[in-house]
This record gives C-alpha cells, sequence and structure tokens, in this order.
C-alpha cells in the first residue's frame, strides 16, 4: 500500500468512527495494556532504553449519549535484561440525562517478560492486576447512577496474556478476570421516578461481572520513515451472563450479557525520532452482545497519546 492509500485508509477509518452509532467496544481495560499495546503500534518497544512515559486524552460516546472524558499516565520500566513493569491510571469524566461524575479510574500493573525471539518473531507473556480506586458507587441527587456514569468498574481483576509480533504484524490473546467478586454499585431503576430517564438502564445493585478472553490482530503499514497505521480487529469474549441482586436480595441473572464483540480498530503514529512519538486511535463496533450492563458500551472511542523513551 502506498503513501496516499494509507492516508485515505486512516481517514476512512476516523470518519467511520465519527458516523457509526452502532454499540459495543466492551473493553474492561485488558485490551490496551503496555503488553497488547506494542503489538498494535510499531515502534512502541522500549527494547533500546529503560523507560517510557506515556500522557493521553480520550473521549468515547456511551450509551444513552453520555460522553466520557478521559486522562491518563502510564509508565514502562525495564528491571531485568527481557523484563518490564508497567502502572497505569486514569482520572474520567462522564456526564449524560442522569447528571455527572468523576474520579480517578482502575489502576493497571503488569509485568511483562519478552521471550526468545523465533525467526521473525517477537513473543512475550505478561501477567498483572486491576486495582480498583473507586467502588463503582457513585451518586447524584443521592441516587445511585448506573455503570456507565463510574470511573472504574470497582473489582480486582487478574490479567493474563501473550503476544507475538512481526515488523509488519502483531497479535495478541489476554484473559481478564475479576477476583473480587461483585462490586459496591447500588443502581437499582426502581428507586427513580416513574418517568425518570433511569428506567432504560440495567440494574446493576452488587453487579457481578464475568471474565473476559480478549484476541487483538493487526497489520502495520509504513508511510515513509515517520508515519506508520495499524488497522485492526479486537474480539472480546465475554465468557457468561452477568448478575446483579433485586430489590428482594435475590440475585438475579442478566441475559444476553454474556457473548462475543468485535471492534474495528486503527492506531497512526507519528515518530519524530527514537525519543518522541505521538498516536492517534480509534475504534468502532462491528458486532455487539446483545445486553451490556458493564457500561462499557461505546459507540466510538478516540484518544491522543505522546509517549517519551529515555
Amino acid at each position: 500500500m502506498g503513501r496516499h492509500g494509507i492516508i485515505l485508509l486512516s481517514l476512512f477509518l476516523l470518519l467511520a468512527t465519527s458516523k457509526n452509532y452502532a454499540q459495543g467496544c466492551s473493553d474492561a481495560g485488558v485490551c490496551t495494556i503496555d503488553a497488547i499495546k506494542q503489538n498494535a503500534i510499531p515502534g512502541r518497544d522500549i527494547a533500546n532504553t529503560n523507560n517510557r512515559l506515556s500522557a493521553g486524552t480520550g473521549y468515547a460516546k456511551g450509551e444513552r449519549g453520555t460522553n466520557i472524558y478521559t486522562l491518563q499516565l502510564e509508565y514502562t520500566r525495564r528491571v531485568a535484561e527481557n523484563l518490564f513493569v508497567t502502572g497505569k491510571l486514569s482520572y474520567n469524566y462522564i456526564n449524560g440525562e442522569l447528571g455527572n461524575s468523576s474520579g480517578p479510574g482502575d489502576l493497571f500493573l503488569t509485568i511483562e517478560k519478552k521471550l526468545k525471539a523465533t525467526g521473525k518473531w517477537k513473543k512475550s507473556v505478561f501477567t498483572g492486576l486491576k486495582i480498583p480506586f473507586t467502588s463503582a458507587d457513585k451518586k447524584n441527587n443521592g441516587l445511585d447512577l448506573p455503570m456507565v456514569y463510574q470511573p472504574g468498574l470497582g473489582t480486582t481483576d487478574l490479567l493474563l496474556g501473550i503476544t507475538a509480533s512481526t515488523r509488519f504484524i502483531g497479535f495478541s490473546l489476554a484473559y481478564q478476570q475479576p477476583l473480587s467478586g461483585s462490586n459496591n454499585n447500588n443502581f437499582l431503576p426502581s428507586l427513580y421516578p416513574l418517568h425518570s430517564d433511569a428506567k432504560n438502564y440495567p440494574a446493576t445493585n452488587k453487579f457481578s461481572r464475568k471474565a473476559d478472553i480478549v484476541a487483538r490482530l493487526s497489520r502495520n503499514f509504513n508511510a515513509g520513515k515517520k508515519f506508520s497505521l495499524s488497522p485492526g480487529l479486537l474480539g472480546i469474549l465475554h465468557t457468561g451472563n452477568d448478575s446483579y441482586v433485586d430489590e428482594n436480595n435475590n440475585q438475579q441473572v442478566i441475559e444476553g450479557s454474556g457473548g462475543f464483540t468485535l471492534n474495528a480498530t486503527t492506531f497512526l503514529q507519528y515518530t519524530a525520532n527514537k525519543k518522541n512519538n505521538i498516536g492517534l486511535s480509534a475504534g468502532i463496533p462491528l458486532i455487539v452482545r446483545a445486553e451490556r450492563p458493564d457500561g462499557l458500551t461505546r459507540k466510538f472511542v478516540l484518544a491522543l497519546e505522546y509517549s517519551f523513551n529515555f
């Protein structure tokens, strides 16, 4: 693909992002941790340095027109020859028809081990934790808000994964398992007035979320020495139906909340030099689950990130 073709493809995907009104992109966090992003964004690997500091901002359109704004800070440190530790923390602001909420998101801590390369393929394994900085119990006017208004999921999760990549192809497989059971969200639509917009959101009182299995495949294209484009597909299998506790203290299964989501993604990166790069990412859903009570429904996602290697 020539330079003009790459640029046209990038513009097409970004245009599609702005006009797509499907719902999906149900990422509980593991999809965007550092080890997986390395395979999706060429030149992100810090093999020749010891540190990388990244700062970014993002915008997403959630269910029923909610606006989700994110600020993110991420730091990766080489602690041994092929061993890397990464910490990532975000701050989220959400507004919509039920009000506003804000706060720190979940903290992600991961350890990545790079394995011996096989031919052209670089491989790594990683493990980590998602640690909540919120209990998912934000309120507005004394009433509990649904999950889409929560800055974080409110659970401690285990992360596991493997990655493999060449200069042009990246593949990742990951698993995210909640460890702490239900969160402290107390949203029940029945507690709102009869004609409230809250009736349109799924109940998530003492919400319990199932595990996710994630697969990402990307293809890298270079446009000169400075620009690269990486379109790809991101599949997320939610392994079972989630549940909540109803007004009578009975556990209720949310039918249709398990299943498969498929998203189209693209990363456009400008590499100024070996130390500095800027990346723009976008994602839209192609296939969605019937129900997404976790509040992770996104009509589209856009993010801008600056990274500095030192």
